[in-house]
């Protein structure tokens, strides 16, 4: 009898240890429609990330409000690690440009790892008579308010990145709204719009093609998906910068056993030679970088964002 109550007292025992994480499908959620960039990322890494969890990942579109919809589903869901967020730059320019917003990107949610980063392509219509960002100045300089730009909203990541090419290099231009980052591009390709910048995956193959004219890239330093193209820091507007990123989070107060279980798969999933072609064919570079640097860098944004935003005088919707 003290045998059996023994060994039912070390089975309820044993039940009652949690679980090792994760033992069950983690959801990673995308606030964008299925089709655009964070959602190719999304699905891009989730076989390989259920590898390497040993669990599945299952990509979970919740598209609405720039993305707002599903970052607010899951700042508002349970930290037990099984809900996670895949940022985009809408993230942090949501967060600015909306007043009264349904989430706090630094308070609602616990940082994981910047997955990717990807520059934009700085592209023009091939009539511009400009063909590198020092012409594009000194033409745009000789040309007060000629110059016009595309991008797929009023805050939008295209939008903020050429109100900082304006500020940087003291050039005034026209800003031309399109509903989305295709038709906008259709008319620089078109002729109609001058210039914008754009995803290198979306308008590398016209600039190949000869139908667009590329000049240069935003990132810090040259891009190792495009080498060919400068900065458009070394090309004439020292400093400037903005880069897209992919950032994983889940929500706030989630243990930091979970978030480095998480951050070490998705480590060894950048690290894989075919994730990183894929990443590389989509305009991206692996980064995995620590919890702390993605808070620091959604941070930065954030700063910046909103300084440009005050800068343009857009308001807040």
């Amino acid at each position: 009898m003290t045998r059996v109550l023994a060994l039912l007292l070390m089975v309820v025992s044993q039940n009652a240890l949690p679980q090792a994480y994760p033992f069950k499908p983690v959801r990673l959620v995308v606030g964008l429609a299925p089709g655009g960039a964070t959602d190719i990322m999304a699905r891009t890494i989730a076989p390989a990330l259920s590898e390497e969890l040993g669990q599945p990942v299952v990509v979970d579109n919740r598209p609405g409000a720039a993305g707002s919809i599903g970052a607010a589903l899951v700042a508002k869901a349970p930290a037990d690690g099984y809900t996670l967020f895949l940022a985009s730059s809408s993230f942090t320019s949501n967060a600015v440009l909306q007043a009264g917003g349904s989430y706090d990107p630094l308070q609602d949610f616990t940082p994981i790892t910047n997955i990717a980063s990807a520059p934009f392509l700085l592209v023009t219509r091939v009539s511009l008579p400009a063909k590198t960002v020092a012409e594009l100045l000194d033409y745009a300089r000789a040309n007060p308010g000629k110059l016009n730009f595309a991008s797929s909203g009023v805050g939008s990541t295209a939008h903020l990145t050429s109100e900082l090419l304006k500020r940087s290099a003291g050039i005034d231009m026209t800003h031309i709204v399109y509903r989305g980052a295709g038709p906008a591009l259709a008319d620089v390709l078109g002729g109609q719009v001058d210039l914008m910048f754009a995803s290198i995956v979306s308008a590398l193959p016209h600039a190949k093609s000869g139908k667009l004219r590329a000049l240069a890239v935003t990132s810090p330093r040259r891009s190792a998906v495009v080498p060919e193209f400068p900065t458009v820091s070394e090309a004439g507007v020292p400093g400037f910068e903005m880069v897209g990123y992919f950032g994983l989070l889940a929500p706030a107060r989630t243990a930091a056993p979970i978030v480095a279980t998480v951050h070490a798969a998705v480590l060894r999933t950048i690290r894989r030679r075919d994730i990183v072609e894929r990443l590389a064919a989509d305009g991206a570079e692996p980064d995995g970088c620590t919890p702390a640097e993605l808070h620091a860098l959604l941070e930065r944004d954030m700063k910046k964002l909103s300084e440009l935003m005050q800068g343009a005088k857009i308001p807040r919707q």
